[in-house]
């Protein structure tokens, strides 16, 4: 895929994660599946990894990006680029802004994902500069990997910047390339995947969502699967609007996909899922 990994030191294990978050987190779970009537809050996915024994790794906890750290330094390096004069002069591929970055809010939930199901092999499908990469990379084991697929070059290289300071920067590779030819292309090649992130276009998010569930070996036992519902995310330039100040390309929402991936998982027997922070979190029913 054109990727290169870069030799770094092991990273420092991460502090117990605290009570706090999960209870925050746990409280704001919106079921897109309804759970059986009395049924114990943590008995069912995705509160059921609470109940589960977890080791050092799984209880291990997300935390606040520290000043002049590579997460915060790339943050700051997305915040600081101007997007749309770099579509306009040909550099990316689709205008893109700022905020398509992963919050911390964000990167917290994917960490604590990838921990409490153990995770150790993560596909990414639209990352952007990577810094849900970093995230997810930083809450693996020493042996885990994050493939992240991303279409626009100039992204990826603003963002390995910043990996390659991190010491789980090694643990990321990047393919380049539309998703849906990459995905094709991933078949029969890799070994199964743990968790997938998929935050792309939402017009690809379909067909995204169900190549992965429906090709043979593709999936661990007990995968899941995450889909960004953000409308205007991932979504490419239709038009410049010629009103106003400053200037801006528009773009669809992409609010009906959303709305029509939704409605397919939440009418389906064959998952179950929940839906934080602007995140659908499915696995397999059963």
């Amino acid at each position: 895929f054109g990727s290169s990994l870069s030799s770094s030191p092991a990273p420092r294990p991460p502090a117990p994660f605290p009570t706090p978050p999960i209870a925050t987190m746990t409280a704001m779970w919106s079921p897109v599946v309804s759970v059986a009537s009395g049924a114990h809050p943590a008995s069912t996915f995705p509160n059921s990894h609470l109940l589960a024994p977890v080791g050092a790794a799984a209880a291990a906890t997300w935390a606040a990006s520290q000043p002049g750290s590579p997460m915060e330094e790339l943050r700051q390096a997305v915040r600081d680029e101007d997007w749309e004069r770099l579509y306009e002069e040909g550099r990316t591929r689709i205008t893109m802004r700022a905020e398509w970055s992963a919050t911390e809010e964000r990167c917290a939930l994917l960490q604590m994902l990838a921990r409490a199901g153990g995770a150790r092999r993560v596909l990414e499908i639209g990352s952007f500069c990577g810094a849900g990469a970093l995230a997810l990379a930083e809450a693996l084991p020493d042996d885990g990997e994050v493939l992240a697929l991303e279409l626009d070059e100039f992204s990826v290289a603003l963002g390995k910047k910043f990996q390659a300071k991190s010491p789980a920067g090694g643990k990321i590779r990047t393919a380049v390339g539309r998703a849906a030819e990459t995905l094709r292309d991933l078949i029969g090649r890799e070994p199964p995947f743990d968790m997938v992130v998929v935050d792309a276009d939402k017009e690809g998010a379909r067909q995204y969502f169900d190549l992965v569930w429906a090709t043979p070996g593709f999936l661990s036992e007990g995968a899941i699967v995450c889909v960004d519902m953000t409308p205007f995310k991932g979504q490419a330039p239709l038009r410049y609007a010629k009103f106003g100040f400053p200037y801006r390309w528009e773009a669809a929402s992409g609010q009906e996909h959303i709305d029509a991936l939704r409605a397919m998982v939440s009418e389906s027997p064959d998952y179950t899922a929940y839906e934080l922070g602007n995140l659908l979190i499915v696995r397999r029913s059963g």
